[in-house]
């Protein structure tokens, strides 16, 4: 999962939200009203579609055909992209807030890593990161950091950006 994904509003130009579909390298952004809800994706596909780039987002924007929560485990992933088109979608919480995006490509970086390996891999992050007594657990690329303990909000989002942006990993959980 990519958290804190780059977010539009449905009033943005088509035209700025492709430079930033290829400033952030992705093919989806999700699309948020006012309270940070997901009203909608704008792809590529549904950008190329369209004449006008000057038109807003929302006019071309696709209905959400699928989302998940960050607890979601992989087997779920893997149904909903089967059973969809869709090659990437939003990670919500509870109140229908974006707090990632989840791709093919994540759930494809899963399957290649086995969990102990991982665990390895985000127990080195943290070495890296000069982060110590916090446990880790993988199980099917979730990642369980226990006893994270306490660090400046900077610093806590920079370690679990690290985690995240490590290759297997699905989802981390911090607690």
């Amino acid at each position: 999962m990519s958290p804190r994904p780059v977010t539009v509003r449905t009033d943005l130009p088509l035209g700025a939200a492709a430079r930033l579909l290829a400033r952030h390298a992705v093919t989806a952004l999700p699309v948020v009203d006012d309270r940070a809800r997901i009203v909608g994706v704008i792809s590529e596909a549904d950008i190329l579609a369209r004449a006008c780039l000057t038109d807003p987002v929302g006019t071309a924007m696709s209905k959400v055909v699928a989302l998940v929560h960050p607890e979601t485990d992989i087997a779920e992933l893997r149904d909903v992209f089967t059973r969809t088109a869709v090659k990437s979608m939003p990670v919500v919480d509870a109140a229908d807030q974006v707090v990632g995006m989840v791709s093919r490509s994540d759930l494809l970086r899963a399957f290649a890593h086995d969990d102990e390996t991982l665990e390895q891999e985000v127990a080195d992050v943290l070495a890296r990161a000069r982060v110590s007594g916090c446990r880790v657990q993988v199980r099917n690329g979730i990642v369980q950091l226990t006893g994270l303990g306490p660090a400046d909000d900077a610093h806590l989002a920079a370690v679990l950006d690290a985690v995240v942006a490590t290759p297997g990993v699905v989802a981390v959980r911090a607690g």
